[in-house]
């Protein structure tokens, strides 16, 4: 089972190892210590340990406390949902953004002509810049929809209204 979760979690662009921790946290009945998960897993306790620290960045796991030998114990964050937005705000959103930046690098060569622009559509270049801000916007309306600690209810709604606006806009642009 933690292998096809494993399969699973590395299809979605995390490594395969990741899916296999989770699975073993998940399942278990008691939290688990790296010890724990390295003899599960039969993997080093360095490949445990930067994993650990990649699951806790996005909140996949969770530190509990210490065991009876003083190790950190985990379990798996039984909150899916928050998991899923958590990942969407710190890692999809900074991936759009890069996206983001180098379209705008390419929008401002082709604009410029000379050899940067050599084979390029400049038109397909804007129109690719389009595409790409109508997929920030529909990912910060969707991430304005999950779980946050930050915000209330009311900051959420309005976050998600300016996103759709935004798309809309674009859309409008799109088709004049």
């Amino acid at each position: 089972m933690a292998d096809r979760v494993g399969d699973f979690i590395q299809y979605w662009g995390f490594k395969k190892v990741h899916g296999r921790i989770w699975t073993h946290l998940f399942v278990s009945d008691h939290p688990l210590d790296a010890g724990d998960l390295c003899r599960r897993l039969n993997i080093s306790k360095a490949l445990v340990s930067m994993s650990i620290a990649d699951l806790l960045e996005y909140e996949v796991i969770q530190e509990i406390g210490k065991g009876e030998q003083g190790t950190i114990q985990y379990q798996a964050n039984p909150d899916v949902t928050r998991v899923i937005f958590n990942v969407l705000r710190k890692r999809e959103r900074k991936m759009m953004s890069s996206i983001q930046s180098a379209q705008q690098v390419l929008e401002k060569a082709s604009s410029q002509g000379g050899d940067a622009s050599d084979g390029l559509d400049s038109k397909r270049v804007v129109y690719l810049g389009e595409m790409i801000r109508t997929a920030k916007g529909a990912l910060e309306a969707l991430i304005a929809l999950g779980p946050s600690d930050d915000s209330d209810i009311t900051d959420r709604f309005q976050s998600m209204s300016q996103a759709f606006g935004a798309v809309m806009t674009l859309n409008q642009i799109k088709t004049k």
